[in-house]
């Protein structure tokens, strides 16, 4: 027989472990949300994504040879006018906000690094080359781009003479632009292909380089960044407002249909990307098809360590190793990329129940995303 006392320590052990277990499966839970689209993604579905690409985008495929030059660090060929044609070889895929136009102009500072006479972004091969508009709040159509002059305005003379020089493309929106692909492929679910494939079936063996941040701020300064532009009044008190309707969308989308297709929606709000904070629906995307060609980095790292990851940069890219004090002498000499504008500056920072609620929206997303890259560091632990 228990007394009184033992009894009731037995009944409280019993509902500690009770909310410990009903935790750890609302975890699971939410995890394995964000983790359903590998069981119904395109290549589970036996699609053909090699054909579906070179349907939609002839121009492209019809124009690139069978092999590159392999003289040349950056993808090159010669056409049959025996003019000398370029693609990038490396690639910064993502995130908006997230530091990526700061890593660029410092990558670019590397002897063997070179951007393209476009500039850092070209928006070609998620937007352009579709007709869709080169600024994501600007939804019109415009004349598709086609590929001969996207290869022209790349510049390629500056290879010509410097076959070691790698072309760098820093066009964010490859990571997760989809725009529109339930209206040209109807039938299907989800996106039948990614930007990951496209770029593989033209240049396989580019590296990719993509930087993340955590998404609570990244969302908050992508919103303030953009959204300041066309309406000066807005506060952190509309943008509470817009992040639970948007939520609630987002939330609904999911009973729907699955992580995968509700991150590429094209309903999606334009001014408040929440999806793009889910960063393992695309970073997965690429992972499969680049594997150990892509590197992701945090942003927090790259700030707070700025010479060791430019020096795993550079490694990863297999260009030499600039001289430390060099580097950090040009480090310390150039000034940072993008920061807020002064408009948007004086908004302060976001409500703290704002705060709240995208940290537990997030949070699982976050978990799936540091267990899949098996890096703690991608957790954002959020106290």
């Amino acid at each position: 027989m228990y007394t009184k006392k033992e009894l009731l320590k037995i009944i409280l052990v019993l509902v500690v472990l009770i909310t410990v277990l009903h935790y750890i499966n609302s975890t699971r839970t939410q995890i394995t949300t964000s983790t359903t689209h590998l069981t119904n993604s395109p290549e589970k579905q036996n699609i053909d994504r090699t054909k579906i690409l070179r349907e939609e985008s002839p121009d492209v495929f019809n124009l690139l040879p069978e092999h590159f030059l392999s003289e040349y660090k950056s993808f090159c060929w010669n056409n049959k006018n025996d003019k000398l044609l370029c693609l990038p070889s490396v690639y910064i895929a993502g995130m908006p906000k997230c530091g990526s136009t700061d890593l660029y102009n410092k990558l670019i500072w590397h002897q063997d690094l070179v951007r393209p006479t476009v500039g850092k972004e070209n928006h070609y091969w998620a937007r352009s080359r579709l007709g869709k508009n080169t600024y994501h709040l600007d939804r019109t159509t415009t004349p598709r781009k086609q590929f001969p002059a996207f290869l022209q305005s790349l510049g390629p003379e500056k290879i010509a003479e410097q076959p070691d020089l790698r072309m760098v493309d820093g066009t964010q929106s490859m990571l997760y632009d989809l725009l529109g692909w339930e209206t040209r492929y109807p039938e299907y679910d989800e996106p039948p292909y990614s930007n990951a494939d496209l770029l593989y079936e033209v240049s396989p063996g580019a590296k990719i380089l993509v930087i993340t941040r955590d998404p609570v701020q990244r969302l908050y300064s992508d919103y303030l960044y953009f959204v300041t532009e066309t309406n000066p009044n807005v506060t952190a008190a509309s943008f509470h407002e817009a992040v639970t309707q948007e939520i609630s969308r987002f939330r609904q989308c999911l009973e729907t249909r699955d992580l995968r297709s509700c991150c590429y929606d094209s309903e999606n709000d334009p001014k408040l990307r929440l999806s793009l904070g889910i960063y393992i629906c695309f970073i997965r995307d690429w992972k499969e098809v680049f594997g150990s060609n892509m590197l992701v980095i945090s942003l927090e790292d790259y700030s707070r360590y700025p010479i060791p990851t430019l020096s795993r940069i550079f490694s990863f890219l297999e260009v030499s190793q600039p001289d430390n004090i060099k580097l950090k002498t040009f480090l310390q000499s150039s000034r940072k990329s993008n920061i807020r504008p002064r408009n948007a500056a004086s908004k302060g920072d976001m409500l703290p129940e704002t705060k709240k609620t995208l940290q537990e929206f997030y949070g699982p997303y976050n978990s799936a995303l540091a267990k899949y890259l098996e890096d703690t560091r991608f957790l954002y632990k959020y106290d």
